[in-house]
């Protein structure tokens, strides 16, 4: 299967449904994985700012089947104080916003609106 790239428009559509859910007091969920729990905290992350922080720049996949086979996942790379972080969230009816990851990112990445942010900041 072939992915796409997500348009800004519903990259953006998106954080602001997840900026939405978070405005509600517990509707976000960090699952409770060692890497995520470890790096946030080796790396002094306030990991809800970090997520309400998030632009289409950070932007790297999605939307894409989720494998439990309920809902989509989004993929985001912002670097946050010159570390690369992996963030991978799913809109969740019935939980709000689920952070599934947040850790240093180690994997390969596309990262399609990157560039754009490199050519604002000359």
């Amino acid at each position: 299967m072939l992915e796409s790239t997500a348009s800004v428009t519903d990259i953006e559509d998106f954080l602001r449904r997840v900026k939405k859910e978070m405005s509600t007091p517990g509707r976000i969920q960090l699952i409770d994985r060692a890497k995520n729990i470890d790096d946030i905290a080796r790396l002094g992350l306030k990991w809800k700012h970090e997520i309400l922080s998030l632009t289409y720049e950070d932007y790297d996949r999605g939307p894409l089947p989720d494998h439990s086979g309920v809902g989509e996942i989004w993929e985001f790379i912002p670097e946050i104080d010159g570390v690369m972080v992996y963030i991978k969230l799913k809109l969740d009816s019935e939980r709000g916003v689920v952070c599934l990851s947040f850790h240093e990112a180690c994997g390969p990445s596309t990262l399609p609106y990157r560039q754009e942010r490199k050519e604002d900041t000359r």
